[in-house]
């Protein structure tokens, strides 16, 4: 993307693809998007800090990863149907095209993550230190309203 071994600047080697700055930050660390962009890590976190519209760029794509990782979690916990196609070759020629449908049942572990995440004050590994947290929490609300704090 970037050039050839000039003085490396903001304007061109950088604020030319934050559209697609917001895209490789789906899947890439920041010291690749620098490679890929053929600036120094060290350049790259410079600009960040320099320039907003860079750090607002990686941070939408950041919170884009985040809706579909959100998304992948809810529906691993679930489980899902698909169909699976398979295409039947003899001598070079298509016979025939299968389709099997398939099921993957909802994943324990994936369950266990979503309610830790999204039901803290009612999901935890441990239902006693959860009853504990709560405890200590109701202690600390009436220290406060006390101002024994």
């Amino acid at each position: 993307m970037a050039g050839n071994g000039r003085p490396q600047k903001y304007a061109e080697y950088v604020q030319p693809y934050l559209e697609d700055i917001k895209k490789m930050s789906l899947s890439m660390t920041e010291k690749q998007i620098a490679e890929t962009l053929e600036i120094s890590y060290s350049t790259f976190r410079k600009y960040k800090d320099e320039y907003p519209a860079l750090k607002d760029a990686l941070k939408i794509g950041r919170r884009q990863l985040v809706v579909k990782l959100h998304s992948a979690l809810i529906r691993r916990a679930e489980g899902y149907d698909y169909e699976e196609t398979k295409t039947v070759k003899r001598e070079g020629k298509v016979v025939e095209t299968q389709i099997t449908k398939k099921h993957v049942p909802p994943d324990v572990a994936a369950i266990n993550l979503a309610l830790k995440n999204f039901d803290r004050d009612n999901w935890a590994n441990d239902p006693q230190q959860l009853e504990l947290h709560k405890r200590e929490l109701r202690l600390k609300e009436k220290q406060i309203k006390n101002n024994d704090w």
